[in-house]
């Protein structure tokens, strides 16, 4: 499991990028990545902490399980 912040995200798009704590480069967020706890939003907002899974989709750096740490 991956940290990071959360540098942009497009609510009326569904999509924004991550920068992990690692300092490689920025990751992809989809709202179908976005776990919420007990059902409650699924939005991330600009500064915030998230903890993801990161893979690679067509080329491209992802995070996948995104949610926020407890």
């Amino acid at each position: 499991m991956a940290t990071g912040i959360v540098q942009s995200y497009q609510a009326d798009h569904g999509y924004g990028l991550i920068t992990p704590d690692d300092d490689g480069p920025a990751l992809y967020v989809y709202y179908d990545s976005i776990v919420a706890a007990d059902g409650g939003d699924r939005t991330l907002v600009e500064g915030q902490r998230v903890e993801f899974d990161p893979t690679e989709q067509e080329g491209r750096r992802v995070a996948e399980r995104v949610r926020r740490p407890e």
